[in-house]
């Protein structure tokens, strides 16, 4: 069923509830009614929430920065003691699942060997945070992030964990997204070494491949 076609029918079944319940409602007492005229504010307010936790906003039109065709220049390094590598890379983005999240196909180069992945990136309504799921050639696991926008939503701090193979435990990260302007950003993460103090793991430049054009499949809300 189409989204709009969903709505329209959660919002006919919540009015036809609220009828029932105002038609029940006549045949009681004073007191009944106005449990009733209660129970029917909560069922229209219930109505705009999946309404407003269902639809992109203006959270996710920040993410339309991110949308296109990228060429990445990345630095890598293992720890705090090793020297950066560094590799050339692509990637796209686009809009799937009505505008509501972006999916990206990476392709890392050489880092060491051969990298590719696949992310989806949103904003969680419910949560109010900016969301993403990363998957890729080194590992199993699906690793997600939660973050926030600051100085006026030119950077997104995010914060997550994952499975470390060479301690056998699970180890936090957090990461920097600067949004520059709508053709290039950078992404930067961080974790701690051995000792816990924090490094830089990962550097990302993204500069768009084709500036004068925008990605297919636009924000439109």
């Amino acid at each position: 069923m189409k989204p709009r076609m969903l709505m329209c029918a959660v919002a006919f079944l919540a009015v036809t509830a609220f009828l029932a319940n105002l038609a029940v409602s006549q045949d009681r007492d004073a007191s009944s009614k106005s449990e009733s005229k209660d129970a029917g504010t909560s069922s229209e307010s219930l109505v705009d929430a999946l309404v407003r936790y269902a639809m992109p906003g203006e959270h996710h039109k920040l993410l339309e920065k991110m949308a296109g065709q990228w060429d990445m220049t990345i630095k890598y390094r293992m720890n705090s003691e090793t020297p950066a590598v560094e590799s050339q890379g692509t990637c796209e983005r686009k809009w799937i699942l009505g505008n509501r999240f972006l999916l990206e196909e990476f392709d890392g180069g050489a880092l060491g060997l051969p990298f590719q992945g696949l992310a989806i990136y949103g904003y969680d309504s419910f949560q109010q945070r900016y969301t993403s799921a990363w998957v890729d050639t080194m590992s199993t696991a699906i690793t997600t992030n939660l973050g926030t926008c600051q100085d006026a939503c030119k950077l997104i701090n995010f914060v997550g964990r994952h499975g470390d193979p060479w301690t056998g435990t699970m180890r936090p990260s957090r990461g920097i997204t600067k949004l520059a302007d709508d053709n290039r950003h950078v992404l930067e993460l961080y974790e701690p070494d051995g000792s816990g103090k924090e490094f830089k793991i990962l550097e990302i430049v993204y500069t768009r491949r084709i500036p004068s054009e925008r990605p297919a499949g636009r924000f439109q809300h």
